[in-house]
């Protein structure tokens, strides 16, 4: 009998790493004929079922944050029940396999400079990994795992460093110059203009777009007339920043736009990709950015940052900055030939995280956890 897996993720819908990750591993397992179900509040049922895996809904509360939280991880504990591997992403108290995506006690101290109010997903994270709920914990970067090892007395040994992957297919340096050409028209920018672009989905405090934006008013006061900017995300409360933007007198120089599910053709329109959050547990966009040939700039507090090579790694702040950051961007502006060495550093680096390779060392996981008569 084919081994069953239940992947349960409170969401998984929409645009983001988790829901990625879930999805591609979902299609490579039922590829591999084991019999997957995904468990969810939130589901894209069409996709799932594309993966080769079967949607269960579980219906959710209609009010508050922490009980809602609960009610999911006790309906997800009793209906994975019997499955011969429990595969988590945050939202369930017990599992067989934990895939950490958020530090989010770390982050927190970090943009706001005091400790995580109780309740919520830290009060959950917090029993996860204090109580070790979970038989193997996937962090998806080193920055991740040292930051649970210290805080929650997580041992080496039960867990692993997994970097997320991504498709070569669509990000790449091989880049057709008609698509830059078309996205650079479309987006109204030059040839001539440098073109600076930060692109997540979502969550711009945390990823540091005030942060950017400070940097690029520093930086046009010295690049007059061939900055250009491109913010992609999805934000509740994008009001603050378009104020921002025009106290910096950037009105003419930042573009603001939503995700897309095309976001590789974004990329070809950019020179520079920036990523100055404040805490980052890895950076799907970061790697993206790397693998188009991008030049990246970022600091040691992003997970993705740890993939870089070479001189690229020169430009890596210790930690974000407005001041310097806009020294980086005013250098980076004026020299093409910088550019086109840092990018080139990028595919390499990003080469040996492929979906294809992130499934096979999850894989190596689950075979060791999996009990001996449902291996093979």
């Amino acid at each position: 009998m084919s081994p069953r897996i239940a992947l349960v993720s409170r969401d998984v819908a929409g645009i983001g790493g988790t829901v990625t990750t879930i999805l591609e591993h979902a299609k490579r397992l039922s590829a591999k004929g084991w019999a997957v179900e995904v468990f969810g509040e939130r589901l894209d049922a069409d996709a799932i079922r594309a993966a080769g895996a079967q949607p269960r809904a579980i219906w959710g509360l209609p009010f508050g944050s922490t009980v809602k939280r609960k009610y999911f991880a006790w309906r997800a504990q009793s209906l994975t029940a019997g499955f011969d591997l429990v595969h988590g992403h945050g939202d369930q108290l017990k599992q067989d396999v934990l895939s950490l995506h958020n530090c989010v006690h770390a982050a927190h101290e970090l943009i706001h400079g005091a400790p995580l109010p109780s309740g919520g997903v830290g009060e959950l994270h917090a029993l996860q990994l204090k109580e070790r709920r979970f038989r193997h914990l996937i962090c998806n970067s080193k920055l991740m795992r040292d930051d649970v090892m210290s805080r929650f007395g997580v041992p080496a040994e039960a867990s692993s460093v997994i970097y997320p992957g991504h498709d070569p297919a669509r990000f790449n340096a091989a880049g057709d110059p008609a698509v830059r050409r078309q996205m650079r028209g479309l987006l109204s920018f030059l040839e001539t203009d440098v073109v600076f672009g930060l692109i997540t989905s979502g969550d711009f405090e945390k990823r540091g777009v005030d942060v950017f934006i400070s940097a690029l008013g520093h930086a046009a006061t010295r690049l007059r007339g061939t900055l250009r900017a491109l913010i992609m995300g999805k934000e509740k409360h994008v009001g603050p920043y378009r104020r921002q933007v025009v106290a910096e007198g950037l009105g003419e120089v930042v573009s603001f736009l939503p995700p897309s599910t095309q976001v590789e053709r974004f990329y070809r329109a950019l020179d520079v990709y920036v990523h100055p959050a404040h805490f980052e547990e890895f950076g799907q966009s970061v790697q993206e950015a790397l693998a188009c040939g991008l030049p990246v700039l970022s600091n040691k507090r992003v997970g993705a940052a740890e993939l870089m090579q070479g001189e690229a790694r020169e430009y890596l702040l210790e930690r974000t900055n407005a001041d310097e950051l806009a020294s980086e961007i005013t250098v980076l502006a004026g020299d093409p030939g910088l550019r086109q060495r840092l990018g080139a550093l990028g595919p390499r680096s990003a080469a040996a995280n492929t979906w294809d390779s992130n499934f096979a060392a999850t894989a190596s996981v689950y075979e060791r956890l999996l009990p001996t008569t449902k291996k093979g």
